[in-house]
């Protein structure tokens, strides 16, 4: 006999509207689930599929899906938004896990703010909150890190969490594109939103990161606590020396991992050797890389293993099967002890390595006035903070290519006497070279702010 089971949706928008037409064509009953939509909530639901043949399952208050006697599970998938909106929709899960629902969310930035107050609930309640949509939009990862690889002692978990920042960046990579006219294409391409600052600054990716922290490490950070930077200040040119003097490409990678009992984490382009599978992740494909380590005690014990999880990281439609991968998974553990109690997982790591402690090589591409002089003075400069410099990179550029860095601060300045080179340098700290560039940033012949990338170590 199929399991019965009746869902109520937070959310009409392009995820919300995706599950409900998942539910509504069968797609869980070749699990034995007979699942049916039962009530909807959205502040606008005119002009919504289905208002005009079925109103009565929609509703502008959200406690009659949170509170509905019929609904077994509610699916939370309600735009982010601001502070109040997350405390808001906050108050709506507590209140469904208060009265016997269990939850399915696709909303990582809830999870990350308010996670500590859901979980507590969701224990007290005896019901469950499931997340898989949360990270990597379509790719099963919270599952396989819980369940499958819940043996192996984590050492590391890091990927591309961001669709649109990897869009981004192969387009400049591969088509020689502006950072402007790759996020415009973007744009276009409904890859990108009009606002697309949590995308390009990584914010979108760091909340993710700090999920699968969570789970993978145990450890209960918030928004700010790591390291962050955004892929805007990165020029088709940084692609140039990458490939052509480094044989790497960029990527903006997230990366979490165990140092000496420490948790080292970030959110930063990184320059990857093209030899590593993360170089060859284009387009608006996400990948989340798990490094474990089999603690058996036998002669495995040590050996270090990698698992790769790669798909569609976005969009409508993936997002909604893993939000109805969630719904399958707690109809079938509607009788066991609620999964993934994620307070209780016991930390991995002492500590969380402050920002300036990160360690290190590092790109750093310069813009400067041509004059003499110059190379040795910034080595000076890095010299006298212990900075070792590795090498130093130069191309030949035409003028279009010296013209497109004058919007990188150096305006009036005609492009032959614009000069970029890269500086790599060896494994320092981020304190120690952000002292350095401060103290290059005063000299006279700087036209732009240097940028400053890790190089990716194994």
């Amino acid at each position: 006999m199929a399991a019965r089971v009746n869902i109520g949706i937070l959310g009409a928008g392009t995820v919300g509207s995706a599950v409900h037409d998942l539910i509504a064509a069968g797609h869980l009953a070749r699990f034995g689930v007979d699942a049916e939509v039962v009530k909807v909530f959205t502040r606008t639901p005119q002009g919504k599929p289905r208002y005009e043949t079925s109103p009565e399952l929609f509703t502008t208050d959200a406690t009659e899906v949170t509170r509905h006697p019929d609904v077994d599970i509610v699916v939370e998938v309600l735009a982010a938004g601001g502070a109040e909106d997350l405390r808001i929709q906050k108050e709506w899960v507590v209140d469904a896990l208060r009265h016997g629902k269990s939850v399915a969310t696709a909303n990582k930035a809830l999870l990350v703010a308010h996670g500590a107050e859901i979980w507590t609930t969701a224990r007290e309640s005896g019901r469950a909150v499931r997340f898989e949509a949360c990270v990597a939009g379509g790719i099963p990862i919270i599952s396989p890190l819980t369940q499958s690889l819940s043996a192996e002692r984590p050492a590391a978990v890091y990927g591309l969490l961001n669709g649109t920042s990897n869009y981004i960046l192969t387009e400049m990579s591969q088509h020689g594109r502006s950072y402007e006219d790759a996020l415009a294409s973007a744009q276009a391409l409904g890859y990108a939103e009009a606002d697309p600052d949590a995308d390009v600054s990584g914010r979108d990716a760091e909340a993710k990161l700090l999920l699968l922290s969570s789970i993978t490490f145990g450890t209960r950070l918030q928004p700010g606590a790591i390291h962050r930077k955004g892929i805007e200040r990165i020029h088709a040119i940084d692609f140039l020396y990458a490939a052509r003097k480094g044989r790497s490409t960029i990527k903006s990678v997230a990366l979490a991992r165990s140092v000496d009992g420490a948790l080292e984490a970030m959110v930063t382009p990184m320059i990857v050797p093209e030899r590593h599978p993360i170089a060859g992740i284009d387009g608006v494909t996400n990948a989340v890389f798990f490094k474990g380590q089999v603690s058996d005690g036998g002669a495995s014990e040590g050996d270090d293993w990698d698992y790769v999880f790669a798909g569609p990281g976005a969009g409508g439609g993936a997002t909604a099967v893993a939000v109805l991968g969630d719904v399958h998974e707690l109809t079938a553990r509607s009788g066991d002890t609620p999964f993934l109690p994620v307070e209780s997982i016991v930390s991995e790591v002492d500590s969380v390595l402050p920002e300036d402690e990160l360690r290190a090589s590092f790109y750093v591409r310069f813009v400067v006035r041509d004059q003499s002089g110059i190379v040795g003075d910034i080595c000076q400069v890095f010299g006298e903070k212990q900075i070792n410099v590795a090498e130093i990179w130069q191309l030949e550029h035409g003028a279009d290519e010296l013209e497109s860095l004058l919007g990188a601060g150096a305006g009036g300045v005609a492009p032959e006497e614009i000069l970029p080179f890269v500086i790599t340098l060896e494994q320092t700290n981020v304190g120690q070279l952000r002292q350095a560039l401060a103290r290059i940033a005063q000299k006279d012949y700087v036209l732009a702010e240097p940028l400053w990338l890790p190089i990716w170590k194994a």
